[in-house]
């Protein structure tokens, strides 16, 4: 989990009271996050990553004010019109498309709220934003750039001094040379023209998602700030918008919105939530009769079975998110300890035995088990991998990336290649995990790269073997293979896995270049044999 590092006197300056060590320690360690130390002037926290609003000094002052009862309840922003305008070009579609901004005016930046800025884009970089891969910030004074600002692409050989250098770089220097550009240069791979904001007197700004211009850094002189986040789901972007300006507002600024391509930003209006009362109690186990006391006191505002959540509260997505906040409120220490009534002889679910001497043969083959999602992407399930397939699809997903629910393996093992292309081959990996046709059952994965059809048979051959079986393979036809390097392999007369090598088509549909082989076995049919 992420540590943040707060400066004491500038939270409690934030917070709006005096609080002594002892109480900071108890408070804190009881709103839900880890304290670590309170050294001197110094308090490190650890903070759930479902919680990125308390990633930054701001943010977290403003959960523990309310906490201890010094500005209780729901936080509302004022939004005023800059007047301001951005333009988006079309050649950012097919890079990084999505992309949000705001800006804040009248803001002291001290030296430690300087620090605080860096520390939350970082850490909402690391966490929420998936190392800088599903979204990227950007942040900008505002005095040193030229209006109307432009978000676009350049080829690699354009040129800029990047932040920390005092010289020009061409963008492909900047991936190569540049220590952020070293660490995130993945992120561009495979195209020919990077993202660039550039302003009306040709000055860049940025090159998302690695690195910010020297001559627009912020400094502690900075009064006014540009703010953007540009990245690949533009729900998370406008979350993680709510949350840097939200921020920026409790240290005093401004906020005022921008016009993009027609639309303006940003929107920090709190959602609705119903929550029925019998329903906390149940859960919590308690005879709760108001609970508005305790809604305003976790920031909320609350009236007539409706729950106010604020803009930056992105953790909150349904009637237990609130439920669990109503507890931290109630006091963790005022639930009384109860022994259960209920007994029983606890032992290990038989199947799970069986996937887990599976997933061992497989480790000691030399393969590495990866964990991903239920969750997946609609076109990674079937247009990328040349396929129709039945899907469980959810029902007003948040976002593209998690759509659906898987129904089959290999699509959410080979976007783990994709995400890890960068590291040297050969990379062998496999995942025992659930799959929705909709019927619910366990089905492993494994891609084995660079390999070829004859390579991937014998891992098959000896983990059938391994389990004291015998497995006969047919040659058919499946679009997302090779034809005529694909089978469907069979166990004591019953279908249980497709094995072959992928087609390059589904390779160049995932940015891979090497030739991947796999296959994927239904476990919960193989168990049924065994």
């Amino acid at each position: 989990m992420p540590t943040i590092t707060l400066d004491k006197k500038d939270l409690l300056e934030l917070v709006g009271k005096k609080l002594s060590d002892e109480k900071l320690k108890d408070r804190i360690s009881m709103l839900g996050t880890d304290l670590e130390h309170i050294n001197g002037n110094e308090i490190v926290v650890e903070v759930f990553p479902d919680r990125p609003d308390m990633l930054s000094a701001e943010g977290f002052a403003r959960a523990l004010s309310s906490f201890v009862g010094v500005k209780k309840g729901l936080r509302k922003y004022n939004v005023k019109k800059s007047g301001l305008n951005v333009k988006v070009d079309k050649k950012v579609d097919k890079v990084r498309p999505e992309m949000v901004c705001a800006v804040v005016k009248n803001i002291k930046l001290n030296n430690v709220a300087v620090q605080s800025l860096m520390q939350v884009q970082e850490k909402i970089h690391m966490t929420f934003g998936r190392n800088r891969k599903k979204l990227s910030i950007g942040v900008y004074d505002l005095d040193m750039i030229k209006f109307p600002l432009t978000y676009t692409t350049k080829a690699k050989g354009f040129k800029f001094v990047p932040l920390e250098m005092n010289q020009e770089m061409s963008l492909r220097e900047i991936l190569d040379k540049h220590p952020k550009g070293v660490d995130y240069k993945q992120l561009l791979e495979g195209f020919s023209e990077y993202p660039i904001w550039i302003d009306s007197k040709k000055q860049v700004l940025s090159m998302p998602p690695i690195i910010n211009s020297e001559k627009t850094k912020v400094t502690g002189k900075t009064k006014n700030l540009f703010i953007d986040v540009t990245g690949l789901d533009l729900r998370a972007c406008e979350q993680a918008l709510n949350i840097i300006i939200t921020g920026l507002a409790d240290r005093g600024g401004e906020i005022y919105s921008v016009n993009v391509g027609g639309k303006s930003y940003l929107d920090l209006k709190a959602r609705k939530f119903k929550i029925d009362l019998n329903y906390v109690n149940r859960i919590l186990g308690l005879e709760l009769k108001d609970i508005k006391t305790l809604l305003v006191k976790m920031g909320y505002d609350y009236s007539n079975g409706f729950v106010s959540v604020p803009c930056y509260r992105v953790d909150v997505l349904g009637e237990i998110d609130i439920v669990e906040d109503i507890a931290i409120a109630y006091g963790y220490e005022n639930f009384e300890e109860t022994l259960s009534d209920f007994g029983c002889i606890a032992s290990e679910n038989e199947f799970e035995k069986f996937r887990e001497k599976v997933c061992d043969i497989l480790v000691g083959f030399g393969f590495l088990e990866t964990n991903t999602y239920n969750l997946a992407k609609k076109d990674d399930q079937t247009k990328k991998m040349n396929v129709k397939v039945g899907l469980v699809e959810i029902e007003n997903a948040l976002n593209e990336e998690y759509n659906v629910l898987r129904a089959w393996m290999i699509p959410s093992l080979l976007d783990v290649l994709k995400s890890n292309k960068h590291y040297e081959v050969p990379q062998k990996i496999f995942e025992a995990g659930t799959v929705f046709t909709p019927k619910e059952k366990v089905r492993l994965g494994l891609l084995f790269t660079p390999a070829n059809y004859t390579e991937v048979r014998q891992i098959l051959d000896s983990l059938l073997s391994a389990l004291g079986l015998e497995g006969k393979v047919k040659a058919v036809e499946h679009d997302s293979f090779i034809p005529g390097r694909v089978g469907r392999v069979s166990i004591k007369g019953k279908n249980v896995a497709y094995i072959g090598e992928l087609s390059p088509l589904v390779l160049s549909k995932f940015e891979l270049e090497n030739p991947v082989s796999c296959f994927e076995l239904n476990l919960s049919e193989l168990f049924g044999l065994i």
